[in-house]
Parts: C-alpha cells; sequence; structure tokens
C-alpha cells in the first residue's frame, strides 16, 4: 500500500505543477497534504497530529472485538526465521545507510523477489532507475560490511 500511496502522491504532483488555475491546484493540494498524512501515519503506526508524548508512546491500542473475531489465523505453524537476532541487527545497520527510496526497491527486490520491471511499474520509473538503484544500494551495503573502507 505505501507504494501505491508514493506513486499516487508522485502522479498528483505532476497534477498540481500541470493545473490551469489556483482552484484546480488548491483541490491537488489538498489532495496531496491528506496522502502525505496517511503515509506518515502509515509508516509511524500512529496518528501524526498527536503532540502529546502519550499518545505517540502508548503501547495500548484498541481493537474491535468484531474484527479480532473476523481474523483467522493461520493453521499452520510458521517456520521459525533462519535469522539469528545478530544477523537481523546486521541488516538493519545495513539498511539504515540506504535512503528511503533505496531501501525500498531494494527489499522489493531482494526480500520480496519482485523483478525489475514489476518494481519499475510499481512505482512509475523505468526498469534501468531500479537497476541502478539497487546497484547503489548494494554498494554502499557492500561499503557497511567492510566498516566504511573503500
Amino acid at each position: 500500500m505505501v507504494y501505491e500511496y508514493r506513486r499516487s502522491i508522485r502522479l498528483a504532483n505532476k497534477a498540481y505543477a500541470s493545473a490551469p488555475n489556483s482552484t484546480e491546484k488548491t483541490i491537488i493540494g489538498q489532495m496531496l497534504s491528506d496522502m502525505h498524512f496517511a503515509l506518515t501515519w502509515i509508516h509511524c503506526g500512529f496518528n501524526p497530529d498527536f503532540k502529546r508524548g502519550a499518545n505517540r508512546r502508548s503501547e495500548v491500542r484498541f481493537m474491535d472485538p468484531d474484527l479480532i473475531d473476523a481474523i483467522q489465523l493461520d493453521p499452520e505453524p510458521q517456520e521459525p526465521s533462519e535469522l539469528s537476532e545478530s544477523d537481523r541487527k546486521k541488516i538493519d545497520a545495513a539498511l539504515s545507510e540506504l535512503t528511503e527510496r533505496e531501501t525500498d526497491i531494494y527489499v522489493m527486490h531482494h526480500a520480496e523477489m519482485l523483478p525489475l520491471d514489476e518494481i519499475a511499474e510499481l512505482l512509475g520509473v523505468k526498469k534501468s532507475t531500479v537497476a541502478t538503484t539497487i546497484r547503489r544500494a548494494q554498494k554502499k551495503i557492500n561499503h557497511h560490511r567492510l566498516g566504511g573502507r573503500a
């Protein structure tokens, strides 16, 4: 869903730039604001307008009981993860070196196993741009793995 929001934001930005009058720019600007708000909410997991720390840090989440009943649990047990905690920390540290866009593309390709053309279509860019971004991300990860040495 995040990728669709980002793509919609890019399309709305193009529409905003080509809008012929201020009324249309106002409407598109409000749409952009709403999409950015929703995307921020998705990323942080809480309402970004909350200003008080108690609301932002609260671990208590209320859920509709009907929703809980509607959730069907997977009857098959999940396979245990093959990654150790130290491996997870190393992966997180390596990914922290990347920009948000590089991380998205790298994870889509290497973790979700999406082909380059599908990633390009999702993001609204050329396949060569996706390939270049993956190469750049891999170079940063390799540089990080070597401890910052070239």
